[in-house]
C-alpha cells in the first residue's frame, strides 16, 4: 500500500488553487505547483528558503503584517490582496491563512479576472449614473421652464380673456334685445367658451402651485382627512343618493394640503362619474404592502369606467376620455394627482371596464 502522506500530497500537488504551509522560521515547508506558479517559480525553488528570499521586498510588504499577525497570535484572516511581480505586472489574490501546528497554512486563488470584471462593471455603473444624474438635472431643468411657461402663458392669457368676457356682456345688453336666436346662441358659446377657457387657466395655474409648493411631510391618518373630504364632495351630490364604504386606512408620510389635493380629486371624479347610477357605490380603502415597502389607497366606483386601452391619457394634461358634455372637467384634475403623488416619491394608477366602474389606486412610502 502507498503511504497516506504521499496519497495527501499528490491530492494537494493536483489542485488548481494554491496551497502552502510556512514554518515558524517563515521557511516554505510544502508549496504546490499552483501556489508556486502564482508566484512565478517552482515548487523546488521555494522548498526550505525564507519568504523574503524567495520574493525580495516581501518582508516589508503589507501582506507580510497579515500574515505575521497570524503566527503569532493563532488567528485565521480571509483577505483579498495584490501581488506586484518584480517585472510590475500585479495580480490579484484571495488569500484564507489559517494557523497549523507546523506554523501557517494559506490557500490562494487568482481573482484577477474577476477583479477585472467589477472594474469593468464599476465603470459601466459609474457612467450610468452620472448619466442618469445628467438626464435627471435635464429633466428638472425642463420641468421648471414647463412650469414657468404655464405660470407665465396663464397670466398672460387672463387679460385678453377678461376683455371677450366684457365685450360680450356689453353687446349682450346693448344688441342682445335685437339679435335672433341665431345670434343670442353665438353669444351664449362665446361666454361658455371663455368660461371653460378660463377654468383651464385655473386648472393650469394650478398645477404650476402644486408643482412649485415646498413639501411639508407629516403623519397623515388618512382616516379623518377621506371623511373631511367626502362630506366636502358631497355637496356637489346634492339629491343623490351614494354608498359610501369606508374601509381601513394607513398612516402615510405627506404634505396635507397637497394629499388632500389627491384625494378630493379621486373622490369628486366618483362621485361624478357615478352621475345617472341609482345604486351608486363609492369604496375607499387601503393598507400597507409590506413586499413592495409601500402604503396603497385607493377608491373605487360602479360608475362608467372607461377603456383600458386609453389608460396612458389619463394622468396627461388636458387629457379626458369621456366627452365634455357629458361631463364636466377640464382634464387638469388627474394631471395634479400625478404631479403630487410623484413629488412624494410615489405612484399612481387606475383599472377600469367601461360601464363597469373604475378603481384608482395610490401607493406612497411605507412608513418605516
Amino acid at each position: 500500500m502507498s503511504d497516506p502522506a504521499d496519497r495527501y500530497r499528490q491530492t494537494l500537488d493536483s489542485l488548481l488553487e494554491g496551497f502552502q504551509i510556512v514554518g515558524f522560521d517563515w521557511t516554505y515547508l510544502y508549496v504546490n505547483p499552483s501556489a508556486a506558479a502564482q508566484g512565478r517559480k517552482t515548487p523546488e525553488e521555494l522548498h526550505r528558503r525564507r519568504m523574503w528570499d524567495a520574493y525580495p521586498g516581501f518582508r516589508e510588504a503589507p501582506i507580510f503584517a497579515v500574515l505575521e499577525e497570524c503566527m503569532t497570535a493563532r488567528v485565521s484572516r480571509r483577505f483579498e490582496n495584490l501581488f506586484t511581480y518584480p517585472q510590475g505586472d500585479q495580480r490579484w489574490f484571495e488569500l484564507r491563512v489559517e494557523p497549523v501546528p507546523e506554523g501557517l497554512c494559506i490557500h490562494s486563488i487568482d481573482i484577477s479576472d474577476r477583479k477585472a470584471a467589477e472594474k469593468v462593471l464599476q465603470r459601466s455603473h459609474d457612467d450610468l449614473e452620472a448619466r442618469v444624474a445628467a438626464r435627471t438635472r435635464d429633466l428638472e431643468a425642463a420641468i421648471r421652464e414647463l412650469d414657468a411657461f404655464c405660470y407665465s402663458v396663464s397670466h398672460d392669457l387672463r387679460a385678453p380673456l377678461r376683455h371677450v368676457v366684457g365685450y360680450v356682456e356689453i353687446l349682450r345688453e346693448r344688441a342682445g334685445p335685437g339679435l335672433d336666436e341665431e345670434g343670442q346662441r353665438y353669444l351664449s358659446s362665446i361666454a361658455n367658451a371663455a368660461a371653460r377657457m378660463s377654468r383651464l387657466i385655473d386648472g393650469l395655474l394650478q398645477l404650476s402651485r402644486y408643482t412649485r409648493a415646498p413639501l411639508e411631510k407629516q403623519r397623515l391618518a388618512l382616516d379623518s382627512l377621506v371623511s373631511d373630504v367626502r362630506r366636502e364632495v358631497e355637496r356637489d351630490a346634492a339629491g343623490r343618493t351614494i354608498t359610501w364604504a369606508i374601509g381601513p386606512l394607513p398612516e402615510v408620510d405627506a404634505d396635507h394640503a397637497l394629499f388632500r389635493v389627491v384625494l378630493t380629486n379621486l373622490l369628486s371624479n366618483a362621485v361624478k362619474y357615478t352621475r345617472g347610477r341609482p345604486d351608486a357605490r363609492i369604496e375607499v380603502s387601503g393598507g400597507d404592502d409590506t413586499d413592495a415597502g409601500e402604503s396603497v389607497v385607493f377608491v373605487r366606483d360602479n360608475g362608467v369606467g372607461f377603456d383600458m386601452q386609453y389608460a396612458d391619457k389619463l394622468f396627461g394634461v388636458f387629457q379626458r376620455l369621456h366627452p365634455a358634455d357629458q361631463f364636466e372637467g377640464t382634464g387638469i384634475g388627474l394631471a395634479n394627482v400625478h404631479r403630487v403623488v410623484s413629488r412624494h416619491g410615489g405612484r399612481v394608477w387606475a383599472e377600469a371596464e367601461v360601464d363597469q366602474g373604475a378603481t384608482f389606486y395610490v401607493a406612497l412610502p411605507r412608513v418605516s
